[in-house]
């Protein structure tokens, strides 16, 4: 009777490893089963919240179960990403980002995450800083920069470590000037807060401050990068003005947490590539004159590590 009953546990036992190798991931096949949540490192009201809370729907379509946004905001997204990192890895849970802001956050202090462990989903934007005042105050950029040098300003960033922290540090090593700098969680405080003159400038990410710009409560004097945008083709970058700062695109993206597997990755990335293709949410992006920019896993997995290399560069800047 034992003899007989090991044999069959021994069948069981190998059936089981059998199935496991024809099906690797029961999940994987099924995904998803319940509600996916996109978790945004800012406040509500901020770009990445704002941007999360657009996706959503599209990709509720595209999934077929609800998908929700959670804000998990503190120390400029600091918090959110070392939680991330202990996420159990079955795709129902994504954070969405602006990147490279995770990685600049790993080269200013101690953290308990790292970028290149978490899984590359999908990004589809792409954007460049944009150095913004009150449209009250100074007309070209000629006439801040003669401000600036004349006495010290005080500029807006969303948050510590933040791409416009980066954009803002590079900006004033190239210009020469000093800056009092005033941190906020998200860029709707910091805009909000130049809209209401509590500031003499800010830097944000064009999509932050459209509603502002297109009113002429607020206006851009300078784009930080290599090409001038094409929902602002009369602002200048650098280059025109005669400066060389350089700048690392803004993305917008999306990962999973670490070692989630391929399956899941592939059915998250097909639905993501198909909601940039969705008239409604290609319409949203005019209006919010958000660059499309759509980038697969495999790419994208290869732009964050590339990406290390030229953050790094900039270390001692986040040091001071």
């Amino acid at each position: 009777m034992v003899k007989h009953l090991s044999k069959l546990l021994f069948f069981l036992f190998v059936a089981a490893i059998g199935l496991l190798l024809v099906c690797p991931s029961a999940d994987s096949q099924d995904f998803p089963q319940k509600p996916v949540k996109l978790i945004a490192t800012a406040r509500a009201g901020g770009g990445e919240d704002v941007e999360a809370r657009a996706v959503a729907p599209f990709l509720e379509k595209q999934l077929g179960v609800s998908v929700q946004v959670e804000n998990q905001p503190g120390a400029g997204g600091k918090i959110a990403f070392e939680k991330f990192q202990k996420t159990e890895p079955d795709g129902y849970s994504l954070i969405v980002t602006t990147f490279p802001k995770s990685i600049i956050i790993e080269y200013m202090g101690k953290v308990g995450y790292k970028t290149a462990d978490f899984t590359s989903v999908f990004s589809w934007s792409r954007g460049n800083q944009l150095l913004v005042v009150h449209g009250d105050s100074w007309k070209t950029f000629d006439e801040f920069l003669k401000a600036a040098k004349a006495k010290t300003l005080a500029g807006g960033l969303s948050g510590r470590g933040s791409t416009t922290h980066l954009a803002g540090l590079v900006a004033v090593d190239e210009l020469g000037i000093k800056v009092n700098w005033v941190p906020y969680e998200g860029a709707a405080g910091s805009v909000a807060a130049l809209a209401g003159k509590h500031l003499d400038f800010t830097i944000c990410l064009a999509t932050s401050a459209v509603p502002l710009i297109r009113s002429g409560k607020l206006r851009p004097l300078m784009l930080f990068g290599d090409k001038r945008d094409p929902y602002l083709p009369d602002v200048p970058i650098p280059a025109d003005l005669g400066f060389n700062i350089t700048a690392l695109p803004a993305m917008r993206i999306a990962q999973a947490p670490p070692k989630t597997p391929p399956a899941i990755v592939k059915r998250l990335e097909d639905a993501f590539s198909k909601v940039v293709q969705e008239p409604g949410f290609i319409e949203w992006a005019k209006k919010r004159r958000a660059v499309l920019h759509p980038t697969g896993s495999q790419e994208l997995a290869k732009i964050v590590t590339m990406t290390y290399s030229k953050v790094e560069k900039f270390q001692e800047m986040f040091k001071k």
